[in-house]
């Protein structure tokens, strides 16, 4: 049993560490709630979304925004998830 727990060593802290990282993420969220950055501040300076003038919301860089999407948060984490076990699988650290 040590020498299998020996062996993935690397594997256990790098899975712990993706544990943390999900659960700081899941905190983020928590933290954040459903709205944007720009919600939260006309709510707070009391802006009506008529009056801010905004362009047509064409999301942000690359054409969407995480912003208040449970599911694309989701989608965005688990493919982060996988890039980094894929290179974790790759590289061999």
């Amino acid at each position: 049993m040590k020498d299998v727990v020996r062996d993935k060593r690397g594997l256990i802290i790098f899975c712990l560490i993706a544990i943390i990282v999900l659960i700081g993420a899941f905190a983020a969220y928590a933290a954040t709630g459903p709205m944007g950055i720009e919600e939260r501040f006309n709510a707070a300076a009391g802006i009506s979304t008529g009056e801010a003038g905004e362009e047509a919301s064409g999301g942000g860089p690359g054409g969407f925004s995480v912003e208040g999407n449970r599911i694309l948060y989701m989608l965005v984490l688990a493919v982060l998830a996988a890039l980094c076990i894929a290179a974790y699988r790759h590289y061999q650290l």
